[in-house]
């Protein structure tokens, strides 16, 4: 994504105990053995940005944006109320929290004045097809992290009326001005790949036609800005992949209840996972070609374009670590510390 390489960090802990760093001030970016970059005159072309350039970084995404289950369950037995946290300050593309590896924050290395990333840990969301409540957003945490979990491409004027507002007082306040320039990470569809089989809003059709309003209600708002476009995992394999450890994911105490039986509905019968790995591609191309549209004269200009990001991981070869096991579905923070060198790589 932006020149200035990382590699002497490609493998760095979470923590020197192994543990997930706690949230911490923004003011600290992490400490990493690279060189800073000569500071030039602000680019006037969203073509010739580099990482000391982004200003804000901006999510729209569904619970792997807002770091659902990141932390897993680390000092009890078994699943509770108190795990159903949103992780936020860990998420790949949006985590601020203080000594972890997230795109923010390595985009803070050169940027010191960078907003925008979350911070810290909520209560997790709920944004299920047409019911996504308002007033769940927590801006202090949230910040410009616009993603909810639960949420398919049709939320997505939910998570960009929250965001509108949010950088209209960012506006107001100073923290960042209009022409600043602005990273925005799209990563949408798990939830719509995980209904295809039995909804048919959450078909590859019109997935499409939602993001792509999307992308033009961006387009039309949000100036100065640099859209990357994440494609979808095979989450048929994370299914297919942790059944072989039956203990990782803690069931409720006194209960068979098991979380991830319960959040996505096509992915507990053979032919549904088959259906889901033959569709996978399916949503990325139309990501890809959502892409194509935007990055064409017509839309593209000095102030804004869209590139597409794949987000190229073997899921086969992950550890089990890597997902959580409040309910072997979600990533854990070392996976999103992965994905964030992906795209940073990228």
């Amino acid at each position: 994504m932006f020149y200035p390489t990382l590699l002497p960090i490609a493998n760095q802990p979470l923590s020197s105990n192994g543990s997930t760093p706690t949230a911490g001030p923004a003011g600290a970016p992490l400490a990493i053995p690279c060189p800073t970059l000569t500071p030039r005159a602000k680019p006037q072309k969203v073509t010739d940005l580099r990482a000391d350039d982004i200003q804000a970084v901006i999510g729209i995404g569904d619970s792997v944006m807002a770091g659902f289950a990141a932390n897993g369950i680390q000092n009890q037995q078994y699943v509770s109320l108190n795990t159903f946290q949103e992780a936020r300050g860990l998420s790949f593309a949006m985590g601020g929290d203080q000594g972890v590896v997230t795109v923010p924050n390595l985009l803070h290395f050169y940027s010191p004045r960078l907003y925008g990333s979350s911070i810290g840990d909520q209560l997790v969301t709920i944004c299920f097809g047409d019911f996504c409540p308002v007033g769940q957003y927590q801006p202090s945490i949230d910040q410009l992290n616009g993603a909810q979990s639960g949420a398919r491409s049709m939320d997505l004027n939910h998570e960009l009326d929250y965001l509108l507002g949010q950088l209209a007082d960012a506006y107001k306040k100073n923290y960042i001005a209009v022409d600043d320039w602005k990273l925005l990470t799209f990563f949408i569809g798990s939830n719509d790949l995980c209904h295809a089989c039995a909804v048919n809003t959450s078909l590859p059709g019109p997935f499409i036609v939602d993001v792509q309003n999307a992308i033009e209600r961006i387009r039309n708002n949000i100036p100065y800005v640099l859209i990357q476009v994440v494609g979808l995992l095979r989450i048929d394999e994370i299914f297919l992949d942790t059944q072989a450890y039956p203990t990782y994911c803690r069931p409720f105490k006194q209960s068979n209840f098991v979380l991830h039986d319960h959040e996505c509905m096509c992915a507990h019968s053979a032919a549904n996972l088959s259906i889901m790995a033959s569709l996978q591609p399916q949503f990325n191309a139309a990501l890809q070609s959502v892409v194509d549209y935007y990055r064409s004269p017509l839309y593209s200009n000095d102030t804004f374009t869209i590139v597409y990001r794949p987000l190229s991981v073997n899921i086969q070869s992950f550890p089990i670590q890597a997902i959580s096991n409040v309910d072997c579905f979600h990533p854990s923070a070392l996976a999103h510390s992965w994905f964030s060198k992906i795209l940073w790589y990228t």
